[in-house]
């Protein structure tokens, strides 16, 4: 009586929503009613106890395997969502969460509801999400299978065009995901399964499908003869209608779509089949479900921790903790592009972590790279991402190669010695000659002071990215007051006005080139004798090795802005190559084509992180009293209307 007065007290839109499966499930049933002729339950029976017991058995072998590929399928959406619950108790919690949903109804509640009860840990925001994640994307891949099956096994003359426009809209589904990784409608924000769990998910998707269907067509009379391949199709027609109607077991809705797309065919001998396979696929399952929904302390088992505090375990450090003794100046890009250190033990890796591949960027900070190959797949793996290795050198592509990783060659990387660098000779007579240049235009090099000229600084690169259709990121640092505040600034002037800067990432053996931005208008030259100031203050300071930045080394290269090639050669540069390597050749163009959109299409710029800074060693105590010095002596020789000192060019603004 009481629950009549809740009913009676809901909106109106809520007792529709409750009451419209139930009401989907009898007209579907009534309108079966009219199109066949009911048997009588003597005759069922019949056909029911004509089934040998092999029939039974590979029916119950295969429902079994279906469950198994869904619990797949939840192990997939966990790490989606990043539970840190992937495991086998979710996989059984995700099994027993299906079978009672399908029974019940309502699955966006019910399975919900089944996980949250049966995963200890499982929030019921999350158990939400995660129910709505398998509903949404196992339908997208049903859509696709459908498509497919349609296609090839037409059933009616109109399967094969309904069938190929499934295939191109789920398609394109996947490739919008892939370019817009994220769908943000107002403050909500969804991010899409990368292209790695949504070939996981069809896999799973598919394995259910041919499973379930072959347990209905194992279970037909020898009265039907139905092929194999047709009876696939229709189920899955006739199963993705039955997940949109919500009714409880699908029941009204997945027999009205198989006697509608298997007209001609004994509807007893098929009714008795459709209640056989109800029995396997339906009650059984639903009856352990609710078994150990009561009992859920059969399900419970130890939870791994997401990761591990002792040393030689995974550890996920933030970008603070980049030392400045590390072997390559380049890694600082991770305090912009939103990465991190990855330490598998002793070893750690700068990585970045995108919708579609966890990427460790250059050589390993510390420790060996053919350490880190499998635990960085693990890593991988638990977001459903592809593992890749951008930059690295011949040595660490040679380990990967060893370890079964495919390799490809990318880029070269220009590379000098500080300490031994000297103008003189033919192979730097073009340096000399654009030095000179510079000099006779006037221009000087200095040391940027401790308070960065940002907003000078500033219109000089939006001057230089409208000049060069914006700038590229992730790999690269693009202009950010907190960025550059970590990197030597070097500043070129010409009658008291800025007209160019660069900025290097530094470590206590390398600096590193990054941003260039050059006054459109600037004489020949200005790159040069900045870069040469740089060069010249890593030989004071004793650097052994400045890198001037790689540029593209593969069949395409010649294409992809050989002005910068021309620029750093002037150096003549000792070129070392540089690699690309993931697992396998799927996992390199999914990488590939990652990597391309995260550096031509990147996020807005964030603030950076602070710079990791020098040890406190005698070496480096003298290398900061010489930079205070050095900043001191700066200060004195600066006019004291600093207003005008940082002017910009008329000719620069007005570009």
């Amino acid at each position: 009586m009481q629950s009549l007065k809740l009913l009676s007290a809901a909106p109106p839109l809520q007792i529709l929503r409750l009451t419209a499966p139930f009401a989907m499930a009898a007209l579907c049933l009534w309108a079966l009613s009219t199109r066949i002729e009911l048997p009588s339950l003597a005759a069922l029976g019949s056909l029911l106890g004509q089934l040998q017991l092999w029939q039974w058995l590979a029916a119950f072998g295969a429902t079994g395997l279906s469950f198994w590929a869904l619990g797949r399928y939840d192990s997939v959406a966990h790490r989606h969502l990043q539970t840190g619950l992937d495991g086998p108790q979710a996989r059984r919690a995700g099994m027993a969460a299906i079978a009672f949903s399908q029974l019940v109804g309502f699955g966006l509640f019910t399975g919900a509801y089944a996980r949250w009860r049966l995963v200890p840990g499982l929030t019921a925001l999350q158990a939400a999400q995660l129910t709505g994640l398998v509903g949404l994307t196992f339908m997208a891949a049903l859509a696709l299978l459908c498509g497919l099956a349609m296609i090839m096994v037409p059933v009616f003359a109109w399967f094969r065009p309904l069938g190929a426009l499934l295939v191109t809209l789920t398609l394109a589904g996947g490739l919008m995901s892939f370019a817009a990784p994220r769908l943000r409608l107002g403050a909500f924000s969804l991010r899409w399964p990368s292209l790695p769990a949504m070939a996981a998910l069809t896999v799973w998707a598919f394995m259910d499908v041919v499973a379930a269907g072959s347990a209905l067509w194992i279970l037909l009379p020898e009265t039907l003869a139905i092929s194999w391949a047709t009876l696939l199709v229709v189920y899955a027609i006739a199963l993705g209608a039955a997940i949109l109607s919500s009714a409880p077991g699908g029941t009204g809705p997945l027999e009205l779509m198989i006697f509608t797309l298997l007209p001609a065919h004994d509807s007893t001998g098929l009714l008795a089949a459709l209640l056989a396979f109800r029995l396997v696929y339906y009650a059984l399952p639903a009856t352990i479900a609710c078994i150990l929904m009561v009992l859920p302390d059969r399900l419970k088992s130890m939870r791994a921790p997401v990761t591990d505090s002792d040393l030689l375990g995974a550890q996920s450090l933030p970008v603070e903790h980049l030392p400045y003794d590390r072997l390559r100046a380049e890694t600082g890009v991770i305090r912009q592009n939103g990465g991190h250190i990855q330490a598998f033990g002793f070893n750690q890796l700068a990585l970045l972590d995108s919708p579609q591949i966890s990427v460790a960027l250059f050589d390993p900070v510390t420790g060996n790279l053919d350490e880190t190959l499998a635990p960085l797949r693990r890593y991988a793996r638990q977001r459903n991402a592809t593992p890749c290795i951008y930059k690295c050198s011949a040595r660490n592509a040679l380990a990967a190669r060893k370890a079964g990783w495919v390799v490809l060659r990318i880029a070269a990387e220009a590379v000098v010695s500080p300490t031994s660098f000297s103008e003189a000779g033919s192979s730097h007579r073009q340096l000399r000659r654009k030095l000179r240049h510079a000099e006779k235009a006037g221009i000087s090099v200095r040391p940027a002071p401790p308070n960065l000229p940002l907003e000078q600084m500033q219109a000089l690169d939006q001057v230089w990215q409208q000049r060069h259709g914006g700038a590229r990121g992730t790999t690269m640092g693009r202009f950010e007051a907190n960025y550059l505040a970590g990197q030597r600034v070097f500043l070129a002037w010409q009658n008291e006005h800025i007209i160019g800067f660069i900025t290097l990432h530094t470590a206590s053996g390398e600096w590193c080139l990054d941003l260039i931005r050059i006054c459109p208008d600037a004489p020949d030259g200005t790159g040069h004798i900045l870069l040469r100031a740089a060069i010249a203050a890593a030989k004071v300071e004793e650097i052994p090795r400045l890198s001037l930045a790689a540029v593209p080394d593969h069949r395409f290269a010649a294409r992809m802005d050989p002005g910068l090639r021309r620029f750093k050669a002037c150096f003549a540069p000792q070129w070392q190559p540089r690699y690309m390597t993931c697992p396998s050749w799927y996992d390199m163009t999914i990488a590939g084509f990652e990597l391309y959109r995260l550096i031509h299409h990147p996020d807005p710029v964030l603030q950076a992180a602070p710079a990791a800074t020098p040890s406190e060693s005698p070496q480096t105590k003298e290398n900061a009293s010489e930079e205070g010095r050095a900043d001191a002596a700066w200060d004195k020789q600066q006019p004291k209307d600093q207003s005008q000192q940082y002017d910009m060019p008329n000719s620069a603004q007005a570009s």
